[in-house]
Parts: C-alpha cells; sequence; structure tokens
C-alpha cells in the first residue's frame, strides 16, 4: 500500500511541479495585476501541496518522527516569512520571494534525503539568514548613497579575499580544501565554522563595479574599474579557485558593456584575459593548475581512470542515466555512491530520484528567476540600481550553468554549489542577501514609477480643473475610452 501511495504521489508532484514551471514565465508576461495576484496565489499553493508530497513520501518509507518536525519547522517558517515580508514591504515581488521559497524548501528535500543532519542544519542557517538580511530593503530605502563608496567595496573586497592566506591554527586561519586554498577556518570554543570569502565578496565586487560604473564611463574610469577588476580575479587565481576567477571575470565583463556599451571594452578584457591565462598555464602548469589539468582531463576522458580520479564525473552521469525521465523515487536511489552529492553534485541526486522531467524543469524555473532579475534591471532609471540588478543576475545564472554543467559533464567541474538548493552556510547566505538585494532594488524603483504615476495625475487633475488641457490628456483620454 505504502507503494502505492508513494508512486502516486510522486507522479503528482511532477505534475504540479511541471504547472508551477509553467507559471513562473506566465506571471512575467501577465501584466494585469488581478490575473499576476491569483497566478502568485496559485503559486504558493502549488509549493506547499509539492513540499508535502515530497514529505509524505520520505515518511512513509522512513517512518521517522525527525522528518515530520523539519518538515512542521520548514512550514512554519515558509508561511510566515510569505505573509510578514510582504504586509511589511507591499512593493516586493512576491514572484521572487515564491521561487526563492520553493527553491530553499527543495533544498531541504533533497539534503533529508542525503542526509537529515545536514538539512536541519540548512534549516537553521537558512532561517536565521532569512531573518537578518530581510532588513537589508529597509537599509536601501534608508541609505542612498551606497553609491558613493565604490573604493570600500573594492579595497574590502580584495582584503577579505586575502584572509585564507592568513597561516596556522589559530583562531582564524585559511584552508586548503579540493586542491583550492579559498576557505577561512574560525575556530570557537564550541564549534569550528568554515567560511569561503569569495562567496560574499562577489557581493561587494558587484557593488564595486556597479558604483564605479555609475559615476562614469570614461576611459580613467574603466581603466580604475578594470585594475581593481584584474586584483580580484588574481587573488582568486592564487587561491586556485579558478571557478570562482571565472565568476568574477564574467560578471565584470558583462558589467562592464551594459555600462558603456561598448565592444572594444568587452572583447579588450576578453583578449587580455586568454593571453595572461595562457602565460601563466605555461610558468605554472605544475604549481597552480595541476588540479585543474586533472579535472580537465577527467573531464575529457573519465572513464580511463574511472576508479580514481574519473570516479566522481562517472557516478555523477550513472546516477543521471538510471534516473530517467520520471526517476527511480525519493529513497529508491543510489546518491551514496556520488562523491560530494550534497553541494557539488546535488544535482545529479535530483535527475537520479526525482528524475530528468524535473531537474529540467528546475533548470527552467532557476532561468525565470534570472529573466526577473534582468527585468527589474531593465525597468531601473539609476545607472547604480541597473548595473546592480544586471551584476547579480549574471552571478545567480552562472552559478547555475557552472553547478549544473560539471554535474553533467558539458564541462569541467569547477566546485561551484547551485544556489539555494546545495548544502553550504556561504553558499546559501551569500544568495539569500543576493535576493533580498534584488528585492530591495524592485521596491525602490516600484515606489519611484507609482510615485512618478501619482504626480502625473496630479499634473492632468489641476490641468483639467482650470480647463486647460494638460499635455498628452487628449491621448490618455482617448486611450482609457478605447
Amino acid at each position: 500500500m505504502i507503494t502505492v501511495i508513494t508512486t502516486i504521489a510522486q507522479y503528482i508532484s511532477i505534475i504540479l511541479l511541471a504547472i508551477y514551471g509553467w507559471l513562473c514565465f506566465s506571471i512575467l508576461t501577465t501584466t494585469d495585476k488581478t490575473v499576476k495576484n491569483r497566478k502568485l496565489t496559485k503559486q504558493i499553493i502549488l509549493i506547499f501541496t509539492i513540499h508535502f508530497l515530497w514529505y509524505l513520501v520520505l515518511f512513509l518509507k522512513t517512518e521517522s518522527i525527525k522528518i515530520l518536525l523539519l518538515y512542521g519547522g520548514q512550514i512554519l517558517v515558509a508561511v510566515l516569512y510569505m505573509v510578514l515580508y510582504h504586509r511589511y514591504y507591499p512593493y516586493s515581488s512576491r514572484l521572487i520571494t515564491n521561487n526563492m521559497c520553493f527553491l530553499l524548501l527543495f533544498g531541504y528535500t533533497i539534503l533529508t534525503r542525503i542526509n537529515q543532519g545536514l538539512a536541519l542544519r540548512q534549516f537553521i542557517i537558512s532561517t536565521v539568514t532569512l531573518i537578518i538580511v530581510s532588513f537589508l530593503p529597509l537599509l536601501m530605502l534608508k541609505n542612498r548613497n551606497l553609491r558613493n563608496y565604490y573604493y570600500v567595496y573594492g579595497v574590502l573586497g580584495i582584503l577579505a579575499l586575502l584572509t585564507v592566506f592568513i597561516p596556522g591554527d589559530g583562531f582564524i586561519h585559511g584552508v586548503a580544501q579540493y586542491g583550492a586554498r579559498n576557505w577561512l577556518a574560525i575556530d570557537l570554543q564550541v564549534v569550528q565554522v568554515s567560511l569561503q570569502p569569495s562567496e560574499f565578496v562577489k557581493i561587494l565586487f558587484v557593488f564595486f563595479v556597479a558604483s564605479i560604473l555609475a559615476k562614469s564611463t570614461e576611459f580613467r574610469q574603466v581603466l580604475i574599474a578594470t585594475a581593481f577588476s584584474a586584483a580580484h580575479i588574481g587573488v582568486l587565481v592564487l587561491e586556485k579557485d579558478l571557478g570562482g576567477a571565472l565568476i568574477f571575470f564574467v560578471i565584470y565583463v558583462s558589467m562592464l558593456y551594459v555600462a558603456t556599451r561598448r565592444p572594444l571594452y568587452f572583447f579588450g578584457c576578453l583578449g587580455g584575459v586568454c593571453a595572461l591565462g595562457a602565460v601563466a598555464f605555461l610558468l605554472f602548469k605544475k604549481s597552480l593548475f595541476q588540479h585543474v589539468m586533472i579535472r580537465i582531463n577527467n573531464w575529457i576522458d573519465p572513464w580511463s581512470d574511472i576508479d580514481d580520479t574519473g570516479y566522481q564525473i562517472a557516478q555523477s552521469l550513472f546516477a543521471i542515466g538510471s534516473g530517467g525521465w520520471f526517476g527511480s523515487g525519493l529513497l529508491e536511489g543510489m546518491p551514496e555512491s556520488i562523491p560530494v552529492r550534497e553541494s557539488d553534485f546535488i544535482f545529479s541526486v535530483i535527475a537520479e530520484e526525482m528524475g530528468v522531467f524535473v531537474a529540467l524543469i528546475l533548470i527552467l524555473i532557476c532561468f525565470s528567476i534570472f529573466i526577473g532579475f534582468m527585468n527589474i534591471a531593465m525597468r531601473c532609471k539609476h545607472s547604480f540600481y541597473k548595473n546592480m540588478a544586471f551584476g547579480f543576475a549574471i552571478c545567480y545564472i552562472l552559478q547555475v550553468l557552472l553547478n549544473i554543467g560539471g554535474a553533467t559533464k558539458f564541462i569541467p567541474s569547477t566546485g561551484v554549489t547551485l544556489p539555494l538548493v546545495s548544502y553550504g552556510l556561504s553558499s546559501v547566505t551569500s544568495t539569500l542577501i543576493i535576493f533580498q538585494i534584488i528585492q530591495g532594488i524592485n521596491i525602490i524603483t516600484t515606489r519611484e514609477a507609482e510615485k512618478v504615476e501619482r504626480e502625473k495625475e496630479k499634473i492632468l487633475f489641476a490641468a483639467e480643473s482650470e480647463g486647460v488641457p494638460a499635455p498628452g490628456a487628449a491621448k490618455k483620454r482617448k486611450k482609457q475610452n478605447s
């Protein structure tokens, strides 16, 4: 009987997930506020229904009370957040909130299947972070001078990246993992906390590029921006974190092109980095890029050393292939055979147990978030907010592509996590900060747009009351009558 119930729940959740994915794009193209709010409400119902079905399957197969408690805590936090957040920020985007909550609940589900302890830690970290970062839009509304501190953002970012080189076993020291020294260990008396500074520095980096290019796009300003960006990327290369260096580089050249509209800058930066990369590779092939060469060789042919260096990517491909279109079902696969399954290769676990169809829907939902961020950027009239929203949109979708590309052997593995789904204190915290900053930009932009609209209506009303035709009044009347 349990098998029948779990199988039915599995297929119902897939259908509902497909509807949710369709609504993500449908809402983006809907202009009528009433229809849009109706679709957003349907999204919320679908989120909680899908989440309930997933945890129903997990509970029926494990009969663990801990799973029920974890489920109850997640629902409580999600409901309170959705209600309170939009009551306090009426100009915020409900679509961004819905998608953020969906990805968090999706991540909790997969982590619960992999390791309940990891799921609990992720839930606690995310909940505490949500409470703290919810004040970011308010701070952005109160302080409109954020664009003036570009040198502060740039210097702080470089210094934060350099902290991983702190030696020894003191209170704070750098740690090397998976061939790259890009972690910072903080030894507390009770527990040791590991952070990845680059996850937070990328936020400062976007602020830096957005603010310095908002001030001016003259050659001197571009040169300063390029020098600071090169310093960030150079430190990441020294850390052997080439995945992080790639993210910073793509963010910079994309923001530079959008701010200046000059292809020469774009191709100049691209050519310069390729030339420097080739020289660095030839000079420091063995010292800096040995682990990178191993990853590239595994990407080209993982089968030649399937029991050792090629084991990770081979198991990832086996998992994706064995799941088929509709998956083997939660707790029916073998994700234990995939190394780093909770973070770098969580997409493989999703594809194996939930199916390739669900994995494709997840990709589409991530792309709808990217499009939503881009829509907010396009609506911004201030260049600082426009640059910033665009930079975070590129940052988000690039992480998604690097993670999924590495898991599916489309590109070499870069060690980048899947935002809000993969396990990781640094990853989930920095991503939630990015979502809140985007919400702040959307709130500022929407409020200013409505203020302008109200001013126009006042001018129109005053002109008509005095019997003087206001500019555009005839056109507006014609449009209302039609």
